[in-house]
């Protein structure tokens, strides 16, 4: 296993909160000022403070594409590799691949290390992902992820295992064919609709935007999975954690119960696109279920 070495951004600290929701409620048109109401609600009553969003109007789009092999080699062995492209009108961001990581264990998350081998500019990021509990009671748990990100134009579609592998050296452990092909997962490519509920400002003027994210799939844009979301990241050796902690888990589990009719159970969006494969293929075989169970 590929060992990280220590970085100058270890000092940083992400947390990602997520909250899945039932898309077929936001078919309302009411449903994102209702969503904007019960984040106002629970950030009075955590004592964050909630001001408008940046892009009220404005709703971001960006296509998603995840890829594997066809036996699953990567999300086997909680590897993921995406890429993501904004929409022609957002001229301001860049295509992105993104190599990562993720387990339920923060010090095996750790351990593996996502750098490329080449002389790419890259960054690096640790990631915690808070997601509610696995039971239907309110509460949290976590998927620790170490990732790496490349603005770089990039074809993935048919590359071959083993040059992904030799990009990648935390990949050469893996028992994979070098001639296995790289396809995008079930053949499908996502479209990502982000629109900002609003702007967090937690203690110590830690601040994030709550995001709502929905994902349909191209070119039928059938609904596949909705979600609340908002992230913190600050720097540990500028700000005390304990207080910060505090408040953003406070204001996730109050809008748990604020949205207790709009939250699903389940796992992460990238579950929700893997587990397709049951249904387009019309098989029994579960073979990323085993992989999955511990930590989607």
């Amino acid at each position: 296993m590929s060992i990280a070495r220590p970085t100058a951004t270890d000092s940083f600290v992400y947390r990602k909160f997520k909250l899945p929701l039932d898309h077929s409620r936001l078919t309302d048109p009411k449903a994102l000022a209702e969503l904007r109401t019960a984040m106002r609600q629970a950030a009075v009553t955590t004592g964050v403070a909630l001001s408008e969003p940046a892009w009220r109007e404005c709703t971001r789009q960006r296509s998603v594409i995840f890829y594997d092999t066809d036996e699953f080699d990567l999300y086997r062995n909680s590897f993921i590799l995406r890429k993501r492209t904004p929409s022609s009108r957002d001229r301001s961001a860049r295509q992105e691949i993104v190599f990562k990581f993720r387990h339920p264990d923060r010090l095996i998350a750790l351990r593996v290390n996502p750098r490329p081998a080449a002389e790419i500019p890259h960054t690096l990021r640790f990631k915690e992902q808070v997601l509610p509990s696995s039971s239907n009671e309110r509460g949290m748990r976590s998927i620790f992820w170490h990732g790496c990100k490349i603005f770089d134009q990039c074809n993935l579609q048919d590359l071959p295992y083993g040059r992904l592998a030799a990009l990648f050296p935390a990949l050469r452990q893996l028992r994979v064919h070098p001639d296995a092909r790289l396809k995008s997962v079930n053949g499908v490519t996502v479209d990502e609709s982000l629109s900002e509920i609003g702007k967090l400002e937690f203690a110590e003027q830690v601040t994030a935007r709550a995001l709502l994210s929905l994902w349909s799939l191209k070119p039928e844009q059938k609904e596949l999975a909705a979600e609340l979301s908002f992230q913190i990241k600050y720097d540990l050796r500028k700000i005390s954690s304990e207080r910060i902690t505090s408040q953003s888990e406070s204001l996730y589990l109050e809008l748990q119960s604020k949205l207790a009719g709009w939250t699903i159970p389940g796992g992460t969006k990238v579950h929700e696109v893997y587990r397709l494969y049951t249904e387009i293929k019309e098989t029994g075989e579960d073979r990323i279920r085993q992989a999955a169970e511990n930590w989607i």
